[in-house]
C-alpha cells in the first residue's frame, strides 16, 4: 500500500510562511513600492492627458489661423503663426506652422524672412509631401533674395532626396533655367542632359530637354571661343 507523500505540501506551506515573514519584516518597503508604482501609473496617465489637450488646442488654433489668413489680415496671422511656433513647437502641426509661415511671408514679400521656417520645416525629404513644399518654398525665398547659388543647392536636395518623378523633373528645369540665366552656360547644358536622361522615351518633354541642351551647349562653345579670341588680342598686344 502506497503512502501519500506530504513532502510537496510541507514544502510549499513553508514557502509560504517564509514570504509572510518575509513580508511583516519589509512592510515599510512594500508599502513604498506600491507609492511608487501608483505614482508612476499617474504620471503616465497624466501625461498621456496632457499630450492629448496640447494636440487638441494645437488642431483648434491652426484652423483659427487658417481663417486669420483667409481674412486676408496678414500681418496679424504672421504674429500668430510665431507665437503657434513657440506654444506647440513639438507637436504634429509645427511643421504645417512652419510651412505656412513661409508662404504667407512669400506672398508677402519678405522673402528673407521666410527662408528660415521653410528651411526648419524641410527636416528630411522623404519623409512626406509637407518637407518637399517647405523645400521649394526655401528655394524660392533664396531666388527673391538674389542667392543663386543657395536656391540652386536647395533644388539639388530635392532631386536627389525625392522619388517623386514630378517633383525631381521640376527642380531639375528651374536649376537649368537658374544656370542659364546666371551666364553658366555649361551647367545649363548639363543639367538639361540630365533631364533627357531622365525623361521617359515617349516623354513631350524630352524634345524640348534636347533643344535646351542643344542650345545651352552653343552658346558655352560661343563664349569659349569669344575668350580665346580676346586673350588671342592680348596676346598680341602684349
Amino acid at each position: 500500500m502506497n503512502q501519500y507523500d506530504t513532502s510537496g505540501e510541507d514544502r510549499f506551506v513553508a514557502g509560504t510562511l517564509q514570504l509572510l515573514a518575509w513580508a511583516q519584516r519589509n512592510t515599510r518597503a512594500l508599502v513604498l513600492a506600491v507609492m511608487a508604482a501608483a505614482i508612476v501609473i499617474f504620471a503616465v496617465k497624466y501625461y498621456l492627458d496632457y499630450k492629448t489637450r496640447v494636440r487638441q488646442a494645437a488642431a483648434t488654433e491652426m484652423v483659427n489661423i487658417r481663417f486669420q489668413l483667409q481674412s486676408g489680415t496678414t500681418d496679424q496671422a504672421v504674429e500668430q503663426l510665431r507665437a503657434y511656433l513657440i506654444q506647440f513647437s513639438g507637436t504634429e502641426y509645427a511643421q504645417q506652422a512652419q510651412v505656412l509661415l513661409a508662404h504667407t511671408l512669400l506672398q508677402a514679400n519678405r522673402a528673407a524672412e521666410a527662408i528660415e521656417p521653410a528651411r526648419q520645416a524641410m527636416g528630411n525629404l522623404g519623409d512626406g509631401i509637407l518637407s518637399l513644399r517647405a523645400a521649394f518654398l526655401a528655394a524660392a525665398a533664396y531666388e527673391e533674395v538674389g542667392d543663386t547659388a543657395a536656391a540652386i543647392g536647395v533644388y539639388r536636395q530635392i532631386e536627389r532626396g525625392t522619388d517623386l518623378r514630378v517633383q525631381r523633373s521640376r527642380a531639375l528645369e528651374t536649376i537649368g533655367e537658374l544656370m542659364a540665366a546666371s551666364g553658366d552656360a555649361a551647367g545649363a547644358a548639363s543639367v538639361y542632359e540630365e533631364l533627357v536622361e531622365f525623361a521617359p522615351e515617349n516623354s513631350p518633354a524630352r524634345p524640348f530637354y534636347e533643344m535646351r541642351a542643344a542650345e545651352q551647349r552653343a552658346r558655352a562653345a560661343g563664349a569659349l571661343a569669344t575668350q580665346a579670341r580676346g586673350e588671342g588680342v592680348l596676346e598680341e598686344e602684349g
